[in-house]
């Protein structure tokens, strides 16, 4: 289980980087991520705990749409 904490550890992390550019986050991806380690058995209720509180963090700082769809949108708008 040493891995599994040391993959969260990771995620956090890198999620923690990622709330300070939201644009930058692909949510769907960190999403998909986190769910795969939650869905692993035998995880400690700590690291479900930690897994669940990086999922409500993605869906509180997440921006809606595709950034790639933003970014058009953006260079769109700039002409």
């Amino acid at each position: 289980m040493k891995s599994v904490s040391a993959e969260i550890d990771m995620l956090e992390k890198m999620l923690h980087e990622l709330v300070r550019r939201p644009r930058l986050m692909r949510s769907a991806y960190w999403s998909a991520n986190i769910e795969c380690l939650l869905a692993r058995p035998g995880l400690r209720v700590q690291d479900k705990a930690r897994l669940a509180a990086l999922l409500d963090l993605i869906g509180a700082v997440a921006p809606a749409g595709d950034v790639a769809q933003d970014l058009r949108a953006d260079a769109l708008a700039a002409t």
